[in-house]
Order: structure tokens, then C-alpha cells, then sequence
């Protein structure tokens, strides 16, 4: 009776767990890190040291990138194609709504994607960084937004928002910041954010592609 009672609590804690695929994050980020606490309700055995260990995972691929150890695919999102354009050689397509950078290791296996909307007018950049695990989960996401017109600064803002994810997909961790020029600290409530959208968080490798219509076989041993 015992067994199955522990069989039971362990098929419900999966099915809930794997509901979660999505997770739409407000633009209102006081309101959003109100509504979502940290939460590891799922887990069987905590890890105390969770989060040191994913932020070490990030760094790592961030040093990666930075040294160019991982191999760079490039693709573009035109207006008029479903699927998206593999940039060979920075042969840019004319028009494109939105850039991709993925990264892989030296079996195939995808780290990271970077994702980067086009801005016209060239007074935003925005990146959405999805970090994933040996097995394709999500374990951190980074969204990093530079812009002009912020009013509490003359320069060019920066907002940076980090977030790291237990192996359910529930955030653990948040770190953000506001800075100017000098990595000066801005105050949010004084600063005006004409480019703050609200942005989606995939939970893993899998439903992220999907998300993206990217239709190229993925080689992973």
C-alpha cells in the first residue's frame, strides 16, 4: 500500500511538471516576480546547491561562446517564408523580422540559441538567450535589451534580466538589472521602457524549435 502510494504521488508530480511547457513573462516585472516565486514543491530530493551549479553551467557555455569553442549555425527569419534561412558566409537575406544564433557542441548537441528581433529603427537590440542542458532541458534564460530614449539617461540603457530553472521547469532564481552608461545603476520608476515586451521562456530544446518553425535536422549522439 505504501509503494503505491509513493508510485502515485511520483505519476501525478510528473504529469504536472511536464504540463508546464511555456511560460509567458509579464513586462511588469514587479508584478511578474510577485506572482511567481521561487518553488521547488516538485522536487524529490533538493539540491542545496542548485544554483551554484547552474550558474556555473551558464558560465561555462558563456566562456564557450566567448572563445568561440562551439560550432555557430545563423538563420533568419524573412516575412515571407514559413521556415527560416540559413545565413552561409554573412550572405544577409534583404528583409528579415528576426536573427537566430545556435550553438552546438563538438557531438551536435545544441547549448545555446540566441534569439534577436530586427529593429528598423535602431534605437533597441534585444536578445533571448535559451541555455540548455545535456538533456535539452531549459535550465537558464537570459532576456538582455539595449535602448536609447530612456530618459534617465542620456546614453544607452541597459536591462538585463537572468533566470535559472530547476529540472521542472520552475524558476529559482532571478537576477536583474538597470544600468547606463559606465555600468552606472538606473532606477527603473525613473527610466521610461518603450522596448520592455512581454517574452515566452520554452521549457526545453524540443518545444523551443518548435516555437520557431526550425525544420533542419538536429544531428545529436
Amino acid at each position: 500500500m505504501r509503494h503505491s502510494s509513493i508510485l502515485f504521488i511520483l505519476i501525478l508530480i510528473l504529469s504536472c511538471s511536464d504540463k508546464i511547457k511555456i511560460k509567458k513573462v509579464s513586462s511588469d516585472f514587479k508584478a511578474d516576480l510577485k506572482d511567481e516565486k521561487s518553488n521547488r514543491s516538485t522536487e524529490l530530493i533538493p539540491e542545496p546547491d542548485i544554483l551554484v551549479r547552474l550558474q556555473g553551467m551558464k558560465s561555462k557555455i558563456d566562456t564557450l561562446v566567448i572563445h568561440e569553442k562551439l560550432k555557430l549555425e545563423v538563420l533568419a527569419k524573412e516575412p515571407a517564408k514559413e521556415t527560416l534561412t540559413v545565413v552561409i558566409d554573412e550572405q544577409w537575406p534583404e528583409v528579415a523580422e528576426t536573427f537566430f544564433s545556435i550553438w552546438r557542441d563538438p557531438k551536435g548537441k545544441i547549448k545555446l540559441i540566441g534569439e534577436y528581433p530586427f529593429s528598423e529603427s535602431g534605437d533597441w537590440t534585444i536578445a533571448y538567450l535559451h541555455y540548455f542542458d545535456t538533456n535539452g532541458k531549459v535550465f537558464s534564460f537570459e532576456r538582455n535589451t539595449n535602448f536609447y530614449n530612456s530618459i534617465c539617461t542620456d546614453g544607452l540603457a541597459n536591462e538585463n534580466i537572468i533566470e535559472f530553472y530547476n529540472s521542472d521547469f520552475n524558476r529559482i532564481d532571478r537576477i536583474y538589472s538597470l544600468t547606463g552608461e559606465q555600468n552606472l545603476e538606473l532606477k527603473k520608476e525613473d527610466c521610461v521602457l518603450n522596448y520592455d515586451y512581454p517574452y515566452e521562456v520554452s521549457n526545453n530544446l524540443e518545444n523551443y524549435l518548435k516555437s520557431i518553425n526550425y525544420s533542419h535536422q538536429i544531428h545529436e549522439n
